[in-house]
């Protein structure tokens, strides 16, 4: 009986650690949201409508109790990679379904305008690059009022660094020496709601222009001054003319 009694109490003893060890295991998982998910994360910053590579893309472990129906498994990377991204992305920023823009072979260009953006088009003839303007490209906008006649005519800039979500019915961007666009097709840019009103008004007073700027060049230039029709006669007269120039170098040599 003696025997029989520290047998069932070893067991007993057992039983109870293993039951404790299950239950601090549980309550770990629980703590810890659970057993890890692979994800795909930004490996580096990415700017909005930029055309995902795997080069930019890393993975993450999270606990499946923090994981959103809008994370990317790691599983589906190339399903991702080629798309076009909705949304800026920083580095380490999960990638989101939503940050991605679910495009069949026609992409739909409302789903490359962020929240809070709009899309407003713009003549084709304010951006004539002989068809090279292409799809997330970033512009200036210059107004000219007057004629051309007139000598009261000014120009100035009027917004700075719009990205370039579509160049005609093109949305992608095209190879370097592929042709987006004819003359004459509107070139829709990525303009807040106060900027598009800005821009309608323009396009009803004046004539646009748009100057094109190195993709990776977002700094925003202040005080720009207007140019009128005045300045341009001021600084042509203050050219040196060619004949002027000539006698100007001679002076020079018989100097020496």
């Amino acid at each position: 009986m003696k025997r029989l009694g520290i047998v069932l109490c070893s067991t007993s003893a057992l039983a109870s650690v293993g039951l404790g060890y299950l239950f601090t295991q549980r309550l770990e998982a629980e703590v810890s949201g659970g057993p890890k998910v692979s994800v795909l994360v930004a490996a580096v910053d990415i700017p909005v409508a930029t055309t995902l590579t795997e080069k930019q893309l890393a993975l993450r472990d999270i606990p499946r109790a923090y994981l959103e129906s809008r994370h990317v498994p790691a599983a589906d990377i190339k399903k991702v990679v080629g798309k076009r991204v909705t949304e800026g992305i920083k580095t380490n920023e999960a990638i989101l379904a939503t940050d991605i823009a679910k495009f069949s072979e026609r992409r739909v260009l409302s789903g490359l305008v962020s929240n809070g953006m709009r899309a407003i088009a713009i003549d084709g003839r304010a951006a004539d690059f002989d068809g090279l303007l292409r799809p997330s490209d970033r512009v200036d906008v210059l107004l000219s009022l007057g004629s051309q006649n007139e000598s009261t005519g000014t120009t100035l800039t009027l917004l700075q660094n719009l990205l370039v979500l579509a160049v005609g019915g093109t949305t992608q961007k095209a190879d370097v020496n592929e042709r987006t666009y004819g003359r004459g097709s509107t070139v829709t840019v990525s303009a807040t709601a106060e900027q598009a009103q800005v821009l309608t008004e323009a396009m009803r007073r004046g004539k646009l222009t748009l100057t094109l700027r190195n993709s990776d060049d977002i700094t925003l230039i202040e005080g720009i001054a207007e140019t009128t029709a005045k300045d341009l006669t001021t600084r042509n007269a203050q050219l040196p003319r060619s004949g002027s120039a000539a006698v100007t170098a001679s002076e020079v040599t018989h100097a020496h």
